[in-house]
């Protein structure tokens, strides 16, 4: 590696000439490309984020090494030389600063398309309005033991040592057995009491579920419970809770499974006075990886051994039966569109059963032209849905997505629909389809 490294610094100081002008013509070549993405406003554009994050990153590799060659010239005493590559460094040091300020600035300012600028609702398609309000799932968690005896752990159940494992057996059992993979699966999507997600850099994972205050789904990734501060005492009350529960099926191990950590090890973070504990735990269920996050004011991974525990408990059950529809409720197809915390923000509440397992993904375009919407985010928001040949039961999924185009109260017709995947490899086939009144984020 020492040998690359000098062979790469003696290169550079022989043939400098040519990295420095293959690194003006990339600048030059980048800079009509943020030009044009000022002028069109589009700084969400995969491609525009990409060139940047590219050119940024080539013209640090650049200030990088001629600092180092400088270095090693100070050390020769080639002065002259060795300001040159300084002064190079510096002024693409200079170059990726403003690069940068510049990406910050349209981000915050400048980051209009002007996509709906000239758009009118069509006159002739009868428009839909995405409901308002704070989003409650219309489905009910089949039990609500998991997140008491979680949270009722904390202070009071059993404790687990920095250094003491975690197995979840029957996780295992079901992942080692033929078609165990796809029954687990089945059961994630099929249940209240989990979600199925996917995005491009986690691929397939599920999360464990929680109730709201009024008994009904909560599909945050994350379940907390905060303490109180009493003003009077200027001390914080109650209890503090933090958990999640995750499986990972696909993929390579994504950004929450620590570098270097191996199979059954623990990050503990904290404590300081009355600074809470952040756990990480990392374990293995045959193929599957599991990521559990404790948060409380104990040691011990209190929380960790009891979702470890409950989570076997439901696979050992899941183990000796094959009938998930008892997951589903007996209801008609129902999609209804939501606006998901503000304008341009949109979540799609669907009730389905499409027969059998697969994907459900959402599509949509602008109505008057037929212009795509999203097209290169919206297949990164895919749920499985399960399927059962019980044709009165459905099975409810959330999907929750950005529409990028136009901005806040520029209001245009747009065609979302809903499309389905089999897992089996037929065709792709569409579930649903509705036209609505629509509004694209404000950046």
């Amino acid at each position: 590696m020492f040998k690359l490294f000098k062979t790469l610094i003696q290169w550079y100081g022989r043939y400098w000439i040519i990295p420095l002008g293959i690194f003006i013509l990339l600048t030059l070549l980048a800079l009509p490309c943020l030009i044009l993405v000022l002028m069109l406003g589009n700084w969400h554009d995969g491609l525009f984020e990409h060139l940047l994050d590219l050119m940024l990153t080539l013209q640090l590799i650049h200030c990088g090494i001629a600092s180092i060659a400088g270095v090693v010239l100070l050390f020769r005493r080639r002065f002259i030389r060795a300001f040159i590559y300084f002064a190079e460094s510096a002024v693409f040091f200079a170059i990726m600063l403003l690069m940068g300020m510049f990406a910050m600035f349209a981000t915050a300012f400048l980051d209009n398309d002007h996509f709906a600028d000239n758009l009118k609702l069509p006159k002739d398609v009868q428009l839909s309005e995405p409901l308002d309000g704070d989003f409650t799932s219309s489905r009910s968690i089949l039990t609500d033991a998991f997140e008491k005896e979680v949270v009722g752990a904390v202070g009071n159940g059993p404790t687990l040592t920095d250094t003491e494992e975690c197995h979840l057996p029957a996780l295992e059992h079901l992942m080692a057995a033929p078609g165990g993979k796809q029954k687990v699966l089945n059961y994630l999507a099929a249940s209240p009491d989990w979600m199925l997600r996917y995005n491009e850099s986690d691929r397939l994972y599920a999360t464990r579920n929680s109730r709201d205050s009024n008994g009904m789904v909560d599909c945050n990734e994350n379940h907390a419970f905060f303490s109180s501060y009493n003003v009077t005492t200027k001390k914080k009350e109650g209890l503090h809770a933090q958990y999640s529960f995750r499986i990972y099926f696909d993929g390579p191990p994504n950004r929450l499974f620590a570098k270097g950590m191996k199979p059954f090890d623990c990050l503990v973070r904290g404590k300081k006075d009355t600074t809470p504990f952040y756990v990480d735990t990392w374990l293995m269920a045959g193929t599957a990886r599991i990521f559990i996050y404790d948060e409380s004011l104990f040691p011990g991974r209190q929380m960790t051994a009891k979702m470890v525990e409950l989570v076997n408990r439901e696979f050992e059950a899941l183990e000796h039966t094959n009938d998930l529809s008892v997951f589903g409720e007996k209801r008609p197809m129902e999609v209804k569109l939501y606006y998901n915390t503000q304008p341009g923000l949109y979540l799609l509440d669907i009730w389905c059963n499409p027969g059998e397992t697969g994907t459900l993904m959402v599509r949509a375009k602008e109505i008057t032209k037929g212009t795509p919407l999203s097209e290169t985010r919206l297949p990164e928001h895919q749920v499985k849905v399960y399927g059962c040949p019980q044709a009165d039961v459905s099975f409810n999924s959330q999907i929750d997505f950005t529409i990028f185009e136009g901005n806040w109260d520029q209001y245009y017709g747009a065609c979302f629909e809903l499309w389905f995947k089999p897992d089996s490899g037929a065709p792709e086939r569409k579930l649903w389809s509705d036209n609505y009144r629509i509004q694209g984020w404000q950046r």
